[in-house]
Protein backbone atom coordinates (compact mmCIF):
# COMPACT_ATOMS: atom_id res chain seq x y z
CA UNK A 1 0.00 0.00 0.00
CA UNK A 2 2.77 2.78 0.67
CA UNK A 3 4.33 1.71 -2.83
CA UNK A 4 1.32 2.39 -4.56
CA UNK A 5 0.67 5.87 -2.24
CA UNK A 6 4.29 6.69 -3.67
CA UNK A 7 3.72 6.07 -7.18
CA UNK A 8 0.47 8.05 -7.11
CA UNK A 9 2.03 11.12 -5.61
CA UNK A 10 4.56 11.15 -8.08
CA UNK A 11 2.30 10.71 -10.72
CA UNK A 12 0.09 13.53 -9.67
CA UNK A 13 3.62 15.66 -9.24
CA UNK A 14 4.75 15.14 -12.80
CA UNK A 15 1.23 15.64 -14.53
CA UNK A 16 0.80 19.09 -12.81
CA UNK A 17 4.50 19.93 -13.92
CA UNK A 18 3.51 18.78 -17.59
CA UNK A 19 0.31 21.00 -17.52
CA UNK A 20 2.55 24.36 -17.12
CA UNK A 21 3.53 25.98 -19.98
CA UNK A 22 7.36 25.19 -20.89
CA UNK A 23 8.38 29.19 -21.12
CA UNK A 24 6.43 30.33 -17.74
CA UNK A 25 9.35 32.07 -15.53
CA UNK A 26 9.17 31.84 -11.93
CA UNK A 27 7.84 34.93 -9.88
CA UNK A 28 10.34 37.63 -9.64
CA UNK A 29 11.18 38.02 -6.00
CA UNK A 30 9.51 41.27 -4.07
CA UNK A 31 11.64 44.22 -4.35
CA UNK A 32 12.30 45.78 -1.08
CA UNK A 33 11.18 49.41 -0.03
CA UNK A 34 13.24 52.94 -0.50
CA UNK A 35 15.32 53.47 2.83
CA UNK A 36 13.95 56.39 4.28
CA UNK A 37 16.06 59.55 2.74
CA UNK A 38 17.78 61.39 6.08
CA UNK A 39 16.24 65.27 6.12
CA UNK A 40 18.43 67.74 5.20
CA UNK A 41 20.27 69.87 7.90
CA UNK A 42 18.03 71.93 9.36
CA UNK A 43 19.37 75.57 8.56
CA UNK A 44 20.56 77.85 11.69
CA UNK A 45 17.78 80.56 13.11
CA UNK A 46 17.70 83.85 11.77
CA UNK A 47 20.34 85.90 13.68
CA UNK A 48 18.57 89.47 13.55
CA UNK A 49 15.09 88.86 14.85
CA UNK A 50 12.90 88.82 18.04
CA UNK A 51 12.95 86.18 20.80
CA UNK A 52 9.68 84.88 20.19
CA UNK A 53 10.08 84.80 15.91
CA UNK A 54 13.88 82.88 16.56
CA UNK A 55 11.73 80.55 18.87
CA UNK A 56 9.10 79.80 16.11
CA UNK A 57 11.34 79.18 13.67
CA UNK A 58 13.96 77.03 15.85
CA UNK A 59 10.71 75.08 16.70
CA UNK A 60 9.61 74.38 13.41
CA UNK A 61 12.85 73.58 11.96
CA UNK A 62 13.42 70.67 14.77
CA UNK A 63 9.40 69.37 14.27
CA UNK A 64 10.44 68.31 11.08
CA UNK A 65 7.60 67.66 8.62
CA UNK A 66 3.96 68.30 9.92
CA UNK A 67 0.78 66.73 8.13
CA UNK A 68 -1.34 69.65 6.81
CA UNK A 69 -4.04 70.55 9.04
CA UNK A 70 -2.07 70.47 12.71
CA UNK A 71 -3.67 72.53 15.26
CA UNK A 72 -0.92 74.06 17.84
CA UNK A 73 -2.18 74.96 21.29
CA UNK A 74 -0.09 76.79 23.69
CA UNK A 75 0.30 76.02 27.44
CA UNK A 76 -0.44 78.97 29.91
CA UNK A 77 2.98 80.45 30.80
CA UNK A 78 4.70 79.64 33.75
CA UNK A 79 6.91 82.65 34.58
CA UNK A 80 9.54 83.06 37.46
CA UNK A 81 8.34 87.15 37.13
CA UNK A 82 4.87 88.75 37.00
CA UNK A 83 3.22 88.46 33.83
CA UNK A 84 -0.08 90.16 33.48
CA UNK A 85 -0.27 89.26 29.98
CA UNK A 86 0.83 85.41 30.02
CA UNK A 87 -2.13 84.55 28.12
CA UNK A 88 -1.69 86.84 25.36
CA UNK A 89 2.28 85.98 25.38
CA UNK A 90 1.09 82.16 24.62
CA UNK A 91 -1.45 82.61 21.85
CA UNK A 92 0.93 84.75 20.06
CA UNK A 93 3.45 82.21 20.37
CA UNK A 94 1.43 79.72 18.74
CA UNK A 95 0.35 81.90 15.98
CA UNK A 96 3.97 82.44 15.23
CA UNK A 97 4.69 78.98 15.32
CA UNK A 98 1.80 78.00 13.24
CA UNK A 99 2.83 80.54 10.80
CA UNK A 100 5.95 78.03 10.57
CA UNK A 101 4.84 75.04 9.94
CA UNK A 102 2.70 75.79 6.81
CA UNK A 103 -0.73 74.61 6.36
CA UNK A 104 -1.59 74.78 11.02
CA UNK A 105 -3.80 77.01 12.37
CA UNK A 106 -3.16 78.53 16.35
CA UNK A 107 -5.93 77.78 18.49
CA UNK A 108 -6.82 80.93 20.04
CA UNK A 109 -6.54 80.70 24.30
CA UNK A 110 -3.89 78.62 26.08
CA UNK A 111 -4.91 74.80 27.45
CA UNK A 112 -3.61 71.84 29.37
CA UNK A 113 -2.82 68.99 27.28
CA UNK A 114 -5.73 67.23 28.58
CA UNK A 115 -7.86 70.00 26.73
CA UNK A 116 -5.55 70.76 23.87
CA UNK A 117 -6.01 66.22 23.24
CA UNK A 118 -10.46 67.39 23.00
CA UNK A 119 -10.33 70.77 21.11
CA UNK A 120 -8.04 68.89 18.38
CA UNK A 121 -11.14 67.84 17.11
CA UNK A 122 -10.70 66.61 13.64
CA UNK A 123 -7.42 67.94 13.22
CA UNK A 124 -4.11 66.07 11.22
CA UNK A 125 -2.52 66.44 14.37
CA UNK A 126 -1.79 68.24 17.76
CA UNK A 127 1.59 70.45 17.60
CA UNK A 128 1.50 71.23 21.94
CA UNK A 129 3.85 73.82 22.80
CA UNK A 130 5.11 74.10 26.71
CA UNK A 131 5.87 77.53 27.34
CA UNK A 132 8.16 78.99 30.66
CA UNK A 133 9.86 81.75 31.59
CA UNK A 134 12.81 81.06 33.49
CA UNK A 135 15.95 83.09 34.86
CA UNK A 136 15.62 85.82 31.70
CA UNK A 137 14.94 83.30 29.09
CA UNK A 138 11.55 82.43 27.19
CA UNK A 139 11.75 78.20 26.75
CA UNK A 140 9.40 76.49 25.17
CA UNK A 141 8.99 72.91 24.14
CA UNK A 142 7.09 71.48 21.73
CA UNK A 143 5.73 67.87 21.21
CA UNK A 144 3.57 66.46 17.82
CA UNK A 145 0.77 64.16 19.13
CA UNK A 146 -1.20 61.85 16.60
CA UNK A 147 -5.43 63.15 17.16
CA UNK A 148 -7.64 59.92 17.19
CA UNK A 149 -10.45 59.94 15.73
CA UNK A 150 -11.35 56.47 15.41
CA UNK A 151 -13.50 55.04 18.45
CA UNK A 152 -11.80 51.76 18.19
CA UNK A 153 -8.82 53.27 17.98
CA UNK A 154 -9.57 56.00 20.41
CA UNK A 155 -10.13 52.25 23.05
CA UNK A 156 -6.81 50.67 22.47
CA UNK A 157 -4.63 53.74 23.00
CA UNK A 158 -6.84 56.86 24.26
CA UNK A 159 -3.08 59.13 25.08
CA UNK A 160 -0.87 57.97 22.23
CA UNK A 161 2.67 59.62 22.91
CA UNK A 162 4.53 62.31 20.70
CA UNK A 163 5.63 61.58 17.18
CA UNK A 164 8.49 64.48 17.03
CA UNK A 165 10.00 66.80 20.01
CA UNK A 166 11.73 70.51 19.41
CA UNK A 167 12.81 72.64 22.16
CA UNK A 168 14.08 75.92 21.84
CA UNK A 169 15.31 79.44 23.64
CA UNK A 170 15.81 82.99 23.89
CA UNK A 171 16.79 85.75 26.17
CA UNK A 172 13.56 87.94 26.94
CA UNK A 173 13.18 90.75 24.93
CA UNK A 174 11.49 94.03 24.47
CA UNK A 175 8.51 92.51 22.36
CA UNK A 176 8.37 89.90 25.14
CA UNK A 177 8.60 92.15 28.16
CA UNK A 178 5.69 94.04 26.85
CA UNK A 179 3.73 90.60 28.05
CA UNK A 180 5.15 90.60 31.60
CA UNK A 181 5.61 93.30 34.55
CA UNK A 182 7.20 96.84 33.37
CA UNK A 183 10.61 97.56 34.58
CA UNK A 184 11.85 100.97 36.08
CA UNK A 185 15.31 101.61 34.80
CA UNK A 186 15.29 104.27 37.95
CA UNK A 187 15.00 101.67 40.31
CA UNK A 188 18.94 100.10 38.89
CA UNK A 189 21.01 99.14 42.19
CA UNK A 190 24.88 98.65 42.34
CA UNK A 191 26.77 95.85 44.16
CA UNK A 192 30.18 96.38 44.54
CA UNK A 193 32.97 93.17 44.32
CA UNK A 194 36.24 93.29 44.96
CA UNK A 195 38.91 91.04 42.18
CA UNK A 196 42.56 90.25 42.16
CA UNK A 197 42.87 90.42 39.01
CA UNK A 198 45.35 93.42 38.73
CA UNK A 199 44.64 96.17 35.72
CA UNK A 200 41.48 94.65 33.71
CA UNK A 201 41.68 95.38 29.69
CA UNK A 202 37.87 93.73 29.32
CA UNK A 203 35.17 92.26 31.07
CA UNK A 204 32.39 89.78 29.34
CA UNK A 205 29.30 88.38 31.04
CA UNK A 206 27.08 85.00 29.74
CA UNK A 207 26.28 81.64 30.55
CA UNK A 208 29.22 79.42 29.75
CA UNK A 209 28.40 76.37 31.31
CA UNK A 210 24.25 75.94 30.23
CA UNK A 211 23.88 75.89 33.86
CA UNK A 212 21.45 78.87 34.22
CA UNK A 213 24.13 81.02 35.72
CA UNK A 214 26.19 83.60 34.73
CA UNK A 215 29.53 83.74 34.27
CA UNK A 216 32.10 86.60 34.22
CA UNK A 217 35.54 86.47 31.96
CA UNK A 218 38.29 89.29 32.63
CA UNK A 219 41.14 89.59 30.75
CA UNK A 220 44.17 91.37 31.70
CA UNK A 221 47.93 91.45 29.68
CA UNK A 222 48.90 88.15 31.21
CA UNK A 223 45.88 85.92 32.06
CA UNK A 224 42.07 85.20 30.69
CA UNK A 225 39.98 84.41 34.07
CA UNK A 226 36.28 82.79 34.42
CA UNK A 227 34.57 83.61 37.50
CA UNK A 228 31.34 83.54 39.26
CA UNK A 229 30.27 85.73 42.17
CA UNK A 230 29.12 83.64 45.26
CA UNK A 231 27.84 85.31 48.25
CA UNK A 232 29.23 88.31 47.55
CA UNK A 233 32.70 87.45 46.57
CA UNK A 234 34.18 86.74 43.09
CA UNK A 235 35.80 82.96 42.78
CA UNK A 236 38.10 82.48 40.15
CA UNK A 237 37.03 79.03 38.65
CA UNK A 238 39.61 78.62 36.24
CA UNK A 239 42.42 80.47 34.37
CA UNK A 240 44.55 80.43 31.47
CA UNK A 241 47.79 82.84 30.94
CA UNK A 242 48.32 84.22 27.32
CA UNK A 243 50.54 81.96 26.33
CA UNK A 244 49.03 79.12 26.80
CA UNK A 245 46.24 80.38 23.87
CA UNK A 246 48.32 82.78 21.81
CA UNK A 247 51.62 84.24 20.47
CA UNK A 248 52.18 87.65 20.81
CA UNK A 249 51.43 90.19 18.02
CA UNK A 250 54.35 91.65 16.22
CA UNK A 251 53.61 94.96 16.78
CA UNK A 252 51.90 95.46 20.20
CA UNK A 253 50.23 98.70 21.19
CA UNK A 254 51.67 101.01 23.44
CA UNK A 255 47.70 101.32 25.22
CA UNK A 256 46.22 98.17 24.29
CA UNK A 257 42.21 97.23 23.10
CA UNK A 258 40.45 94.07 24.18
CA UNK A 259 36.92 92.91 23.79
CA UNK A 260 35.81 89.73 25.13
CA UNK A 261 31.77 88.12 24.27
CA UNK A 262 30.76 84.79 26.29
CA UNK A 263 28.85 82.28 24.72
CA UNK A 264 27.16 84.55 22.68
CA UNK A 265 24.25 83.98 20.43
CA UNK A 266 25.19 81.42 17.70
CA UNK A 267 28.83 80.56 19.40
CA UNK A 268 26.92 79.02 22.83
CA UNK A 269 29.74 77.58 25.22
CA UNK A 270 32.26 79.82 23.62
CA UNK A 271 34.60 82.83 24.39
CA UNK A 272 35.46 85.02 21.77
CA UNK A 273 38.43 87.48 22.85
CA UNK A 274 41.04 89.49 21.60
CA UNK A 275 43.56 92.09 22.26
CA UNK A 276 45.90 93.90 20.62
CA UNK A 277 48.52 92.47 22.46
CA UNK A 278 47.58 89.13 21.05
CA UNK A 279 44.57 89.03 18.07
CA UNK A 280 41.46 87.57 18.16
CA UNK A 281 40.73 83.98 18.96
CA UNK A 282 37.78 81.51 20.09
CA UNK A 283 37.97 79.78 22.95
CA UNK A 284 36.17 76.76 24.46
CA UNK A 285 34.61 76.55 27.89
CA UNK A 286 38.08 75.10 29.58
CA UNK A 287 40.18 77.82 27.89
CA UNK A 288 41.60 76.20 25.39
CA UNK A 289 42.05 77.73 21.68
CA UNK A 290 39.61 76.85 18.95
CA UNK A 291 40.54 79.18 16.20
CA UNK A 292 41.62 82.14 14.95
CA UNK A 293 39.51 85.55 14.34
CA UNK A 294 40.29 88.22 11.95
CA UNK A 295 40.31 91.37 14.84
CA UNK A 296 38.60 91.87 18.15
CA UNK A 297 35.43 90.66 18.48
CA UNK A 298 32.92 93.78 18.49
CA UNK A 299 30.60 94.00 21.83
CA UNK A 300 26.92 93.06 21.23
CA UNK A 301 27.58 91.87 17.75
CA UNK A 302 26.46 88.04 18.67
CA UNK A 303 30.42 86.31 17.67
CA UNK A 304 30.10 87.22 13.88
CA UNK A 305 31.49 90.91 13.94
CA UNK A 306 35.40 91.90 14.26
CA UNK A 307 37.09 94.80 14.42
CA UNK A 308 40.74 94.95 13.16
CA UNK A 309 42.88 97.46 15.38
CA UNK A 310 46.10 99.69 13.62
CA UNK A 311 49.53 99.49 15.75
CA UNK A 312 50.16 102.75 13.80
CA UNK A 313 47.12 104.69 14.63
CA UNK A 314 46.58 102.95 18.04
CA UNK A 315 43.04 102.71 17.20
CA UNK A 316 40.64 100.53 15.35
CA UNK A 317 40.58 101.09 11.69
CA UNK A 318 37.93 100.70 8.53
CA UNK A 319 35.10 98.60 8.51
CA UNK A 320 33.52 95.99 10.62
CA UNK A 321 33.95 91.92 9.21
CA UNK A 322 33.07 88.60 10.29
CA UNK A 323 34.94 87.28 12.52
CA UNK A 324 35.51 84.06 10.87
CA UNK A 325 38.63 83.92 8.69
CA UNK A 326 37.90 83.48 4.85
CA UNK A 327 38.72 80.04 3.17
CA UNK A 328 41.09 79.98 0.56
CA UNK A 329 39.84 78.18 -3.18
CA UNK A 330 40.79 74.76 -3.10
CA UNK A 331 43.81 73.99 -5.58
CA UNK A 332 43.21 72.88 -8.91
CA UNK A 333 43.76 69.05 -9.05
CA UNK A 334 45.84 67.50 -11.99
CA UNK A 335 49.49 67.38 -13.01
CA UNK A 336 50.08 70.86 -13.23
CA UNK A 337 48.54 71.26 -9.60
CA UNK A 338 51.97 71.25 -7.92
CA UNK A 339 53.90 74.06 -9.79
CA UNK A 340 50.43 76.16 -9.51
CA UNK A 341 50.70 79.27 -7.05
CA UNK A 342 48.80 78.60 -3.80
CA UNK A 343 45.50 80.53 -4.17
CA UNK A 344 44.94 83.42 -2.48
CA UNK A 345 42.64 84.04 0.48
CA UNK A 346 40.25 87.02 -0.54
CA UNK A 347 39.77 89.55 1.91
CA UNK A 348 36.40 89.81 4.28
CA UNK A 349 33.61 91.41 2.84
CA UNK A 350 32.08 93.92 5.45
CA UNK A 351 29.46 93.89 7.55
CA UNK A 352 28.88 97.18 8.24
CA UNK A 353 30.67 100.53 7.94
CA UNK A 354 31.45 102.36 11.46
CA UNK A 355 30.11 106.20 11.52
CA UNK A 356 33.13 107.08 11.76
CA UNK A 357 36.50 105.73 10.31
CA UNK A 358 39.18 105.27 12.84
CA UNK A 359 37.50 104.64 17.00
CA UNK A 360 39.03 103.39 20.11
CA UNK A 361 35.74 102.13 21.19
CA UNK A 362 33.07 100.39 19.48
CA UNK A 363 29.44 98.42 20.50
CA UNK A 364 26.60 97.10 18.76
CA UNK A 365 23.12 95.91 19.50
CA UNK A 366 20.06 94.32 17.62
CA UNK A 367 17.52 96.53 19.53
CA UNK A 368 13.98 94.64 19.44
CA UNK A 369 11.32 96.93 19.49
CA UNK A 370 7.56 96.15 21.32
CA UNK A 371 6.23 94.84 18.12
CA UNK A 372 9.12 92.53 17.43
CA UNK A 373 10.70 94.97 14.87
CA UNK A 374 14.49 95.18 14.36
CA UNK A 375 16.98 98.15 14.56
CA UNK A 376 20.22 97.91 14.12
CA UNK A 377 22.54 100.38 16.48
CA UNK A 378 26.02 101.13 16.86
CA UNK A 379 28.09 103.43 18.81
CA UNK A 380 32.17 104.24 17.80
CA UNK A 381 34.16 106.49 19.80
CA UNK A 382 36.48 108.58 18.17
CA UNK A 383 40.23 109.00 19.80
CA UNK A 384 39.18 112.47 20.68
CA UNK A 385 36.62 111.53 22.98
CA UNK A 386 33.85 112.50 20.68
CA UNK A 387 31.02 109.32 20.54
CA UNK A 388 29.17 108.94 17.29
CA UNK A 389 25.64 106.78 17.56
CA UNK A 390 23.69 105.66 14.45
CA UNK A 391 20.11 103.63 14.49
CA UNK A 392 19.27 102.51 11.05
CA UNK A 393 15.84 100.63 11.12
CA UNK A 394 14.99 97.79 8.87
CA UNK A 395 12.62 98.70 5.94
CA UNK A 396 13.80 102.61 6.70
CA UNK A 397 15.69 103.91 3.85
CA UNK A 398 17.58 106.84 6.38
CA UNK A 399 19.42 106.57 9.87
CA UNK A 400 19.22 108.67 12.74
CA UNK A 401 22.64 109.78 13.97
CA UNK A 402 23.64 111.44 17.38
CA UNK A 403 27.17 112.64 18.05
CA UNK A 404 28.31 113.46 21.66
CA UNK A 405 31.49 115.16 23.15
CA UNK A 406 33.42 114.33 25.79
CA UNK A 407 32.84 110.87 26.40
CA UNK A 408 35.18 108.66 27.95
CA UNK A 409 36.91 105.36 26.21
CA UNK A 410 34.67 102.83 27.49
CA UNK A 411 31.09 102.16 25.88
CA UNK A 412 28.43 99.78 25.83
CA UNK A 413 24.74 99.40 24.11
CA UNK A 414 22.01 97.45 26.05
CA UNK A 415 18.14 97.75 26.50
CA UNK A 416 18.59 97.74 29.82
CA UNK A 417 14.64 98.00 30.72
CA UNK A 418 13.23 96.42 27.95
CA UNK A 419 11.18 99.01 26.99
CA UNK A 420 12.15 99.12 23.08
CA UNK A 421 14.42 102.31 23.27
CA UNK A 422 18.20 100.90 23.97
CA UNK A 423 20.63 102.53 26.48
CA UNK A 424 23.97 104.06 25.75
CA UNK A 425 26.42 103.19 28.34
CA UNK A 426 29.55 104.88 28.63
CA UNK A 427 32.37 106.67 31.30
CA UNK A 428 32.86 110.43 31.99
CA UNK A 429 36.00 112.15 29.71
CA UNK A 430 37.89 113.88 33.03
CA UNK A 431 39.47 113.71 36.33
CA UNK A 432 36.07 112.45 37.96
CA UNK A 433 35.24 109.22 36.31
CA UNK A 434 31.98 107.46 36.49
CA UNK A 435 29.22 105.53 34.43
CA UNK A 436 26.61 107.43 32.65
CA UNK A 437 23.37 105.14 31.34
CA UNK A 438 21.81 107.58 28.64
CA UNK A 439 18.44 106.08 26.60
CA UNK A 440 18.93 106.46 22.91
CA UNK A 441 14.68 107.59 21.69
CA UNK A 442 13.62 109.80 18.92
CA UNK A 443 16.77 110.75 17.74
CA UNK A 444 17.63 112.05 21.21
CA UNK A 445 20.48 110.67 23.86
CA UNK A 446 19.02 111.49 27.19
CA UNK A 447 21.06 111.06 30.89
CA UNK A 448 18.92 108.79 32.98
CA UNK A 449 21.43 106.83 35.08
CA UNK A 450 24.78 108.11 36.79
CA UNK A 451 27.00 106.01 39.27
CA UNK A 452 30.10 107.97 40.02
CA UNK A 453 33.50 106.43 40.70
CA UNK A 454 36.44 107.21 42.63
CA UNK A 455 38.76 105.84 40.36
CA UNK A 456 38.88 104.85 36.62
CA UNK A 457 36.54 102.65 34.67
CA UNK A 458 38.84 99.99 33.20
CA UNK A 459 36.03 98.05 31.14
CA UNK A 460 32.61 98.12 30.62
CA UNK A 461 30.20 94.55 29.49
CA UNK A 462 26.66 93.75 29.29
CA UNK A 463 25.03 90.69 31.16
CA UNK A 464 21.91 88.89 29.38
CA UNK A 465 18.75 88.94 31.02
CA UNK A 466 19.14 86.74 35.03
CA UNK A 467 17.59 88.19 37.75
CA UNK A 468 14.16 89.68 37.49
CA UNK A 469 14.51 89.09 33.86
CA UNK A 470 16.73 91.69 32.86
CA UNK A 471 19.48 92.28 31.58
CA UNK A 472 22.71 94.18 33.29
CA UNK A 473 25.86 96.38 33.37
CA UNK A 474 29.26 94.69 34.61
CA UNK A 475 32.40 97.13 35.03
CA UNK A 476 35.83 97.01 36.30
CA UNK A 477 36.39 99.76 38.45
CA UNK A 478 39.96 99.95 39.91
CA UNK A 479 40.00 96.60 42.20
CA UNK A 480 36.55 96.10 42.42
CA UNK A 481 33.65 94.37 39.61
CA UNK A 482 30.62 96.59 39.54
CA UNK A 483 27.32 95.06 38.96
CA UNK A 484 23.81 96.91 37.66
CA UNK A 485 20.76 95.93 37.28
Amino acid sequence: MKRIALTFALGMLASTAAAQPADKKPAPAPVPAPAPVPAPPLAPPPLHASAILRLAHEIAQGMGPIPAGAIVVASAVASDIPAPKADELAVRIAAQVAGRLGLAKAHPQPAALAVARGVSGRAASLVYLQVEIVKGELRVTADLYPVVSNGWERLRNPVPGPRAHAFAMAPLDAEVRGFLAPVMLEQATLHKIKHDEGEVLAIGCGDLDGDGGLELVLVTRSRVAVAKVRAGKLVVQRAAAWSTIASRAPVPMRDPLASVLVSPRGHRGEILIGTTDRGGVALDGTLVARRQLTGLPVPGGEGEACASPSPELGAYDGNVVPCDLPVAPKAPAGAGAAKAAPPKVSEPLPLFIPPVPRYDAIATLDAIARDGAVAHVVAVREPNGRMHIRRQDLGVPRPIEVVLDGTGAQVALVDLDLDGSPELVTTSDGPDDGIVVSSFAKGAVTARLRFPAKEPVRALGVCPPEERGVPGIVAVVGNEVWLVR
